[in-house]
């Protein structure tokens, strides 16, 4: 069979498809056969031509320049991997850096397979976890034509492997050019920890968060930024997180993704975590995107979450605004009509005819029952069971609530308005929280007016935890 082989090529010969035997014995994991090709001068590191190629009508353009390696890290076939590394195979694949081939390398292979050991073993054999095979077609339009592919620690985020990931990172990466940041950009792109400014590139990325990323370069950053967005693009929050944990500065996209997933999945701790990051990704220009997408989602976040992480959002809406003072609310909730008079107001506290009392912070509050069952379903509630009673005057506890404060809920019954009522600033919002007790709609309109006059930037969270408990509509 050797001497029908053609004299230039011999066991290097093509079939139409591109392939050697020696690719498909890598292909098979066919430990003798490989030892017995690579014995017989066979070159493992013959490339399957471009599409195209003239007498090659089969070949698959996904596999374009692949090599016998190639093949090995796609199946996960690490005996032939081994054999081959071993045997000469150049650990690239036919990808080279300083050309551009649409292709992929063995390590970009491996870490979308996920296979540690396989990514381990190229990573032993020099293998660069940073390169990049993607081609730049100049007249293709926001990258709709995009060719080749990212590098592997972009191909590990995408997919979600996590342990290959970390394996990536934390081998040394192998020294590069010296296109270090300057200062305008270092401030444009986000502040990375420890940007290295020694003469040397070479780095020891640590996932504990020690000498975390020391001496990369630009490209080696923007190749870090990407593995971030794909794992956000793919809702890999823990990778995405790491990511940050090691220094990978934000960008908008990404940190609106990831506080999407971390909301999705009530993660309230990823949440507030996210949220202290957000100055470093808040954008000067306040962008469409930010209005569009990144505004509704923190809005939305902020009418289910707990005190703490109301706090952090009303920090950023307040960062979003401004400092300055708020512009009077032109639209105020519209009070109830006045009902008028129901008794004469010198009878607020009179014992004079009084049937009812209340003890209120130790103090005895005089009442009439007639009024209040009228005016108020939870005084009728609180007063029904006392009218069967022999007690001509029984006597009601009232528990958290001021004495003052209920005085004016009485002066707001007996007098059938808000008229009469004098409410400083520090008492509207317990005199809320007691109309809403007793069920009193119009008191509680009023209420409402008064706190959208006051609300500003100080108090707007202890406003809207308080609207929502006493289910202020109008003023959320």
């Amino acid at each position: 069979a050797a001497q029908l082989l053609p004299p230039t090529t011999r066991y290097d010969t093509q079939n139409s498809a591109g392939l050697t035997a020696l690719m498909i014995a890598s292909i098979r994991n066919d430990e003798v056969a490989l030892h017995a090709l690579l014995d017989a001068g066979c070159d493992p590191n013959v490339e399957v031509p471009a599409t195209g190629s003239t007498g090659y009508p089969a070949i698959q353009p996904d596999t374009q320049h692949w090599t016998a390696l190639s093949f090995a890290a796609s199946r996960a076939n690490y005996v032939a991997l081994r054999i081959l590394l071993e045997r000469g195979g150049k650990v690239e694949g036919g990808a080279r850096s300083s050309e551009e081939k649409c292709t992929l390398t063995p390590l970009q292979l491996a870490a979308g397979t996920g296979n540690l050991e396989m990514v381990a073993l190229l990573l032993a054999h020099g293998a660069n976890a940073f390169m990049s095979t993607q081609q730049k077609d100049t007249l293709c339009f926001a990258g709709a034509a995009q060719k080749g592919c990212f590098c592997a620690i972009s191909v590990a985020a995408a997919h979600g492997h996590r342990s290959c990931l970390r394996k990536l990172l934390t081998h040394p990466v192998s020294p590069g050019t010296r296109d270090v940041l300057s200062l305008e950009e270092m401030l444009a792109e986000g502040d990375v920890v420890g940007v290295g400014r020694g003469s040397s590139n070479t780095a020891a990325v640590s996932v504990a968060g020690e000498d975390l990323l020391p001496l990369l370069n630009k490209t080696q950053i923007k190749r870090l930024q990407e593995a971030m967005y794909h794992s956000a693009e793919n809702n890999h929050l823990d990778i995405t997180i790491e990511l940050r944990k090691l220094g990978v500065p934000w960008t908008l996209h990404c940190w609106m993704h990831a506080l999407s997933a971390a909301h999705d999945l009530r993660l309230d701790a990823v949440i507030d975590q996210l949220l202290q990051d957000f100055l470093q990704v808040c954008p000067d220009d306040y962008s469409a995107q930010f209005v569009s997408e990144c505004l509704p989602l923190l809005f939305n976040i902020f009418r289910n979450k707990n005190e703490g992480t109301t706090l952090l959002l009303a920090d950023i809406f307040a960062t979003c605004f401004g400092w300055e003072a708020l512009h009077p609310l032109k639209e105020q909730p519209t009070l109830q009509p006045v009902q008028g008079t129901r008794i004469d107001p010198k009878f607020v506290n009179n014992p004079e005819l009084s049937d009812v009392t209340f003890r209120v912070e130790g103090k005895i509050f005089y009442g009439h029952k007639i009024v209040l069952v009228t005016a108020s379903p939870r005084f009728q509630s609180m007063l029904s069971s006392k009218l069967s009673e022999a007690n001509a005057t029984p006597t009601v506890q009232i528990n958290d609530i001021r004495y003052h404060i209920f005085q004016m809920v009485m002066q707001f019954l007996y007098s059938g308005g808000c008229g009469a009522l004098d409410v400083s600033h520090g008492d509207v919002l317990e005199l809320m929280a007691a109309a809403s007790f007793f069920q009193l709609e119009a008191l509680l309109r009023y209420t409402e007016a008064r706190c959208s006059e006051m609300v500003d930037v100080d108090n707007v969270v202890a406003m809207y935890i308080h609207a929502k408990v006493s289910y202020c509509l109008q003023l959320l």
